[in-house]
């Protein structure tokens, strides 16, 4: 989206990459994120109902958000049905579930497929929340995503959203050029601001915190930034692996990493900068004594003296 990104998105690539990373182990800034957005969230109060999820979901940090949404019914959706559970426990649940409901046709510990592309299976003003942890950055038209959120939300409704702003891993400018592929760019959160108001949104609040992980070794910096982020640009052939590149141009990359190394801690820094959205779905009443008439309906008389 041109709105957003000077180099757009790949859905699809996206969709492929996030199927590979979510059966192995949360990434670490994924657990970290959530914990934070829950921090938050506190004092958020939506409406009675429940709870879309979508997002950059994972297994194995979906607690928190759970216990703080106690008792609310959960809609979760990722780009491809996962279970949430260990294999063997998802297989009993169902399982049982079976016996007792012939009709039963999945675990409600699975999530349900939905592209970033995709409208949310949900009806219009549905759900009193949506939360959203590290998932705008991906998506190749925010502002669709964000359409979406806006119409299956109740009045009253809340959205809380996470992403990466600009100054996110600005130290890997230099292992990018070295390895011959483009950074991904964030969006300012004033602009992601402005967007939630132009859609709908009352009174959308932006805030922002950086966060510095520091590294031993810069093959372990680099693993992790590529289970967070993968490549999903379409500058790079819509995320299509090109092939290894070649011995010279990692050793380039790995260099450039260690000239980052600092002389205090011994350790190579990566800066994540942090933007945290809420905003509230507002029905405003019209206001007495105004009428709407539209432009068409307004008559005249022409070459009236």
């Amino acid at each position: 989206m041109g709105e957003f990104w000077k180099i757009e998105r790949s859905n699809a690539a996206w969709v492929r990459q996030w199927a590979r990373r979510v059966r192995g182990p949360a990434p670490f800034i994924l657990d970290e994120v959530n914990r934070r957005m829950v921090d938050r969230a506190q004092i958020m109060r939506p409406a009675e109902g429940g709870v879309l999820h979508q997002g950059w979901l994972h297994p194995a940090v979906l607690g928190p958000v759970e216990t703080l949404f106690e008792g609310r019914e959960f809609m979760r959706c990722a780009p491809e049905a996962l279970p949430l559970l260990p294999p063997d426990q998802h297989n009993t649940v169902v399982g049982v579930l079976s016996r007792l409901w012939a009709g039963w046709g999945k675990s409600p510990a699975s999530t349900t497929a939905v592209l970033p592309s995709q409208p949310v299976p949900l009806p219009d003003a549905s759900m009193a929340m949506v939360w959203s942890p590290l998932w705008l950055h991906h998506v190749a038209d925010p502002a669709f995503q964000v359409q979406e959120w806006h119409r299956i939300l109740k009045p009253d409704g809340g959205l809380f959203f996470s992403l990466f702003g600009p100054d996110t891993a600005t130290e890997l400018a230099g292992v990018a050029q070295a390895l011959g592929v483009a950074m991904p760019d964030f969006p300012d959160m004033h602009d992601v601001g402005d967007l939630l108001s132009r859609l709908g949104f009352s009174d959308p609040v932006m805030e922002m915190e950086k966060l510095t992980l520091t590294y031993a070794a810069p093959q372990a910096l680099l693993a992790d930034w590529r289970a967070l982020m993968g490549n999903n640009l379409l500058a790079l052939g819509g995320g299509v692996s090109t092939g290894l590149r070649g011995k010279t141009a990692l050793t380039q990359a790995l260099a450039e990493l260690e000239g980052l190394r600092q002389n205090d801690t011994g350790r190579i820094p990566l800066t994540l900068e942090l933007v945290y959205g809420h905003a509230w779905k507002v029905e405003r009443a019209p206001k007495p004594g105004l009428a709407t008439v539209r432009l068409q309906d307004i008559g005249g008389r022409r070459g009236a003296k």
